[in-house]
């Protein structure tokens, strides 16, 4: 036989709200700051001559990069959901505005070597932190030992 047992709160026990996460709108905004900026910046360059073939070389890559720039928004944007230490915190809320502004900038070929550096630099921040995160694949996942 099966008991149940109704539990009613009452007026003396409180219960902690779920804390507000403002990193994850700070994130979101900071990313798009830098789309804006990377786009505003790419709107008053001249136009340079870049042979076709390059462009289209470019440009692929590019598009490859930000969608690196779209998945490590994503997984910082997820990771924030939970505390983090304070310099892993400000590696996940600088690296994906980093990567997106990269990747806009390198799309139009403007100061490739200064987006690629901001690319490179954004995705290292990440995964430096991710990795070194014991909270970022937590140890409930299966197939992760238990220490």
């Amino acid at each position: 036989m099966r008991t149940v047992v109704h539990c009613e709160p009452s007026a003396g026990v409180h219960r902690p709200a779920r804390p507000a996460r403002p990193a994850r709108a700070v994130l979101v905004a900071l990313t798009a700051l830098a789309l804006v900026g990377a786009g505003a910046a790419v709107a008053r360059a001249p136009a340079a001559s870049v042979d076709p073939d390059l462009m289209r070389v470019v440009r692929f890559m590019a598009a490859m990069k930000g969608g690196f720039a779209l998945a490590a928004l994503a997984a910082c944007f997820w990771r924030l959901a939970r505390p983090a230490a304070p310099w892993r915190m400000a590696a996940y809320l600088a690296g994906p505005p980093a990567m997106a502004a990269g990747a806009v900038a390198l799309w139009a070929s403007l100061a490739p070597a200064a987006a690629a550096a901001c690319l490179h630099l954004g995705l290292f921040t990440v995964v430096a932190a991710a990795l070194t995160d014991p909270g970022f694949i937590p140890d409930r996942w299966p197939g992760r030992a238990q220490r």
